[in-house]
């Protein structure tokens, strides 16, 4: 029996023993921006790898990848997915057990993702004028809304788009784009735009209740009628609004046909 246990804890030590065969964890590294890091996964199969973006006071923000099978390079990692854009870390977590690969300046691609998880680092990184950015996003959006208020719904969304590009998290642009693709008929892309809109802003009353619609139009009636419901509750000055939608989706189910 305790020759089998013994067995069993090798054979689980064995992969990772593998993984780290050639494996040089720094001690006390002071990670700094551009820095990358590479170190073994748990189970020894295969190995994980982050970039330091910037280092602001105890806190590192770095972009993670995708796992590969082999110890990476610089060179491997230019063409490896990223698993995830933003993932602030304490910069003490990253003093041991990591093998610094390398240092090298992320990349404009790199940056495009960071933009859309923390606009206000993506500013200070890339060196940008945030006042001139919002300038032109406005610009863009008083473009689309002119274009939208005249029936122009695909000239609309073009210009919304653009706005959305600049500052992502530009709520209102992403509800007016929502309402354009549904005067186009495009709910699931409407949809898209308004789970946005939500996630930014959650007490937003149009975008709830125009994905209460979306939903509705593309006959997923039961989600459409909580919508409805929880609508009236969570803005009782638009009750009437959300209950008459809420008849409308009743009224959907039963007969088969949109009101």
């Amino acid at each position: 029996m305790l020759k089998t246990i013994t067995s069993f804890f090798a054979s689980l030590g064995a992969p990772r023993a593998r993984a780290a065969g050639n494996f040089q964890p720094s001690q006390q590294l002071v990670v700094k921006a551009g820095d990358v890091l590479v170190q073994p996964l748990p189970d020894g199969q295969g190995w994980s790898a982050l970039k330091v973006f910037a280092v602001e006071g105890a806190t590192a923000h770095c972009l993670t990848y995708e796992p590969v099978a082999r110890k990476p390079t610089l060179d491997v990692l230019a063409q490896s997915a990223v698993r995830m854009a933003h993932s602030p870390r304490a910069a003490t977590s990253l003093a041991e057990g990591w093998e610094l690969a390398g240092n090298q300046p992320a990349t404009e691609v790199e940056l495009q993702g960071l933009k859309y998880m923390d606009f206000e680092l993506y500013v200070r990184l890339t060196g940008q004028d945030v006042d001139t950015i919002m300038r032109t996003a406005e610009a863009h959006f008083d473009r689309a809304s002119a274009h939208a208020a005249e029936g122009r719904s695909i000239e609309a969304i073009n210009e919304f788009g653009k706005a959305i590009e600049l500052y992502p998290a530009y709520s209102d642009a992403l509800d007016k784009r929502a309402f354009s693709f549904m005067e186009l008929g495009l709910y699931e892309k409407a949809l898209r735009d308004l789970d946005e809109s939500l996630y930014l802003n959650p007490e937003g009353m149009s975008a709830f209740f125009c994905k209460g619609e979306c939903l509705m139009k593309l006959g997923h009636l039961d989600e459409a009628e909580a919508i409805f419901i929880e609508g009236q509750d969570r803005f009782p000055e638009h009750a009437t609004q959300f209950n008459e939608f809420l008849k409308r989706t009743r009224a959907f189910a039963l007969t088969g046909r949109p009101a």
